[in-house]
């Protein structure tokens, strides 16, 4: 018998409560009842899980987002291997697949050709004695090499954020191996350990690339050094989240008058790119760099261009590289004790290289259209909601709702996989790991830098279709959900209303809320970055969101390390307002509308508890605080505690009260949309 006829069955027999009993949606296990829900929702919820299970070795973090990645990881790898028994045409999309793959997995021969296959741009970079020849190495390095972590700053091609009519290039400061200006001039304790190591892992790699040991130390001090003052020019995560001191646009002309030694214009050309206007995000930025290119020996210079070029690399070289790297970014910064097993690993990069060749095998056995079909009305449902919610909202002017509404209607939804798949055609894969990953870096980089000009493709994906996350895009109004994200305990097709609503709804309602967040809703319908407020309410939104800014300062994440609320106001604008309007959006369902008890709980409490799920994990020192310091997301019991502090129905479903630690007087609760 199918699983569909056993559930209708139970459904005409035993009803509405008792088909959900059969499986426990909501881990009561999971619970530590010796907290009360109104000092420590998060702990409450998830509290017994995570006294009982400790962090694996190879991870950072553990707990539901983990577990489901690891368990896409092995669904992806048996699909590749899969794929690899099979007779595959020599440059079809499988044989592409199956012999990335393979390749990685060559240890022996990767082993065995430990640096070769960087000794030619070694010594290219070797022969290096001007400013010239320094940007010609740059543009090198970016349109043939590993441009995750490219030299001197960063490029990308964006729809030009005034127009967005066409795509445009945009330069952003970069180039540096730590991964915020603060790591370079931070006082305290840890700030310094964290230096010395990196300055350990450039030594370590200086001296794998052959430079002596005896002068390999000063090296890589002397590179550190250039970093710092890169850094000294740089902005902090926070000061970049403001846009508009980002959108400042260039001529060629004004490019060879206010940055003459970087010579960008020659970049370009060198790089095929037919740009007259683009944009500089950080100018100062640019200006430290420009003079540092007179000021910094060229030797040194030739140091940092090696050093960017084997960090890059060195994930995919032999396991002297593969160890230095591990032993700074995995262990130091983030508290990683093991490496993961390698087949999981040259998994994610297949994932990351050939995503959509693979994502279109994982849908076809793991997603089905019935899913699809129910997440598109949850979408629905939310989106419906949320125009609600703006109709009724009590400080916005008429005007400004009308606006509002018309971005609302007009977002695009992509769901689980694009319509069109990737063309890889024009990419070749061998026998070597690393000219491999190589070869599709510069396929990448040559696919992506060709549209600078042209009009902007809004079909595209900026996600594989197996990838545990969800996005929006202010530049496209677009909200985008992979086939990944849409599993336990994010979504379960047969799960109840509340289990849903507390899950994907609430990451669906934090999307579309990103459209509306501080740096969001300085784009208009059309995604072109404009002023759609009145100054009025302009200033009303500002007060609310410096209000829940204030909030979050306060939350202390280990010892005197606290959020920053600044930097964390987008995504804790998305998590309060996905909540809020996930919760009125399951109101509408029958369930929600209902006092029917599954497991003992009500539907407000199971929508509650499945919220706080979704945030169950576990997370190592070292990793807190690279997220605290780096990353615009609050750590994961502030992601529940703190929008839950602002809801009445959350009061209620938990009769929280004052005195209670959660517990915040009503005029203290904070609400957007």
């Amino acid at each position: 018998m199918s699983r569909f006829f056993i559930l209708l069955t139970l459904l005409l027999s035993a009803g509405y409560n008792t088909l959900f009993a059969q499986k426990q949606y909501i881990d009561q296990k999971a619970f530590d009842k010796t907290v009360k829900p109104g000092d420590d929702f998060y702990a409450y919820a998830n509290g017994t899980w995570l006294k009982n299970n400790d962090i694996p070795a190879n991870e950072s973090i553990w707990g539901n987002f983990s577990i489901i990645v690891r368990q896409t990881k092995k669904n992806l790898e048996q699909l590749v291997l899969q794929v690899s028994k099979e007779k595959n045409a020599p440059g079809s999309d499988a044989y592409k697949l199956s012999h990335f793959y393979k390749s990685g997995m060559d240890t022996v021969s990767i082993e065995k050709r430990g640096i070769q296959s960087l000794k030619p741009d070694l010594e290219r970079i070797e022969k290096i004695n001007s400013i010239e020849d320094i940007i010609k190495e740059v543009s090198y390095q970016y349109a043939h090499t590993l441009n995750l972590s490219a030299p001197l700053f960063d490029m990308e091609n964006i729809p030009d954020p005034i127009a967005n009519d066409v795509e445009i290039l945009l330069f952003g400061q970069g180039g540096m191996g730590l991964p915020e200006k603060s790591y370079y001039f931070d006082k305290g304790p840890k700030d310094s350990v964290i230096r010395v190591r990196y300055i350990d892992y450039l030594e370590t790699l200086l001296k794998l690339s052959g430079t002596p040991n005896n002068i390999a130390r000063q090296k890589a001090e002397n590179v550190f050094a250039l970093e710092t003052q890169m850094a000294n020019g740089s902005r902090t995560a926070t000061e970049n989240r403001n846009i508009a001191r980002m959108l400042n646009y260039f001529t060629n002309d004004k490019l060879n008058s206010r940055y003459p030694n970087l010579q960008l214009v020659k970049l370009m050309e060198d790089l095929n790119i037919h740009s007259t206007k683009l944009i500089i995000a950080q100018p100062e930025f640019f200006d430290t760099v420009n003079t540092l290119l007179t000021t910094i020996p060229i030797d040194t210079w030739k140091n940092y261009l090696k050093l960017r070029l084997i960090n890059n690399a060195s994930r995919y070289l032999s396991s002297p590289f593969r160890n230095a790297n591990f032993a700074f970014y995995s262990t130091a910064m983030s508290g990683v004790k093991e490496m993961k097993p390698r087949g999981e690993t040259v998994t994610a990069n297949t994932d990351a290289i050939l995503g959509e060749i693979l994502g279109k095998l994982y849908v076809e056995k793991y997603f089905t259209a019935n899913a699809k079909n129910r997440i598109d009305a949850l979408v629905q449902n939310v989106i419906t909601t949320f125009g609600e919610r703006i109709k009724s909202n009590d400080w916005m002017t008429d005007s400004t709702k009308e606006k509002a509404l018309l971005k609302l209607s007009t977002i695009r939804r992509k769901i689980a996989y694009p319509d069109k798949w990737k063309d890889y055609s024009q990419l070749t894969i061998g026998d070597d790991y690393y000219q491999n990953v190589k070869a599709a870096s510069v396929f990448e980089f040559a696919f992506n830098i060709a549209k600078v000009g042209k009009p902007v493709n809004r079909d595209e994906w900026g996600m594989t279709p197996p990838t545990l996350n969800a996005y929006y895009n202010p530049l496209n109004n677009e909200i985008v959900f992979p086939a990944g994200i849409l599993l336990p305990p994010f979504f379960d097709a047969n799960a109840d209303d509340a289990v849903n609503y507390g899950g994907i709804a609430t990451i669906i309602g934090h999307e579309i809320s990103h459209g509306f967040d501080d740096q969001g809703s300085q784009f208009d319908a059309q995604g072109k970055f404009f002023n759609w407020w009145t100054k009025e309410d302009k200033d009303k939104f500002k007060e609310k969101g410096d209000q829940l800014a204030k909030q979050f300062d306060q939350y202390v994440v280990m010892d005197s390390l606290k959020v920053n609320g600044q930097l964390t106001l987008g995504e804790n604008i998305g998590d309060l307002c996905g909540v809020t309007v996930a919760y009125q959006a399951f109101k509408k369902t029958k369930e929600g509308q209902s006092n029917n008890l599954i497991d003992g709980l009500t539907p407000d409490q199971r929508f509650f508890l499945s919220y706080a799920a979704i945030f169950r994990l576990k997370q190592r020192d070292e990793s807190t605080r690279t997220q605290v310091l780096t990353d615009p997301h609050s750590p994961a019991r502030f992601r529940v505690n703190g929008p839950l502090s602002n809801l009445a129905a959350f009061y209620a479903a938990f009769n929280v009260k004052e005195g209670d630690k959660l517990w915040r007087a009503p005029e203290d609760r904070v609400s957007i949309w």
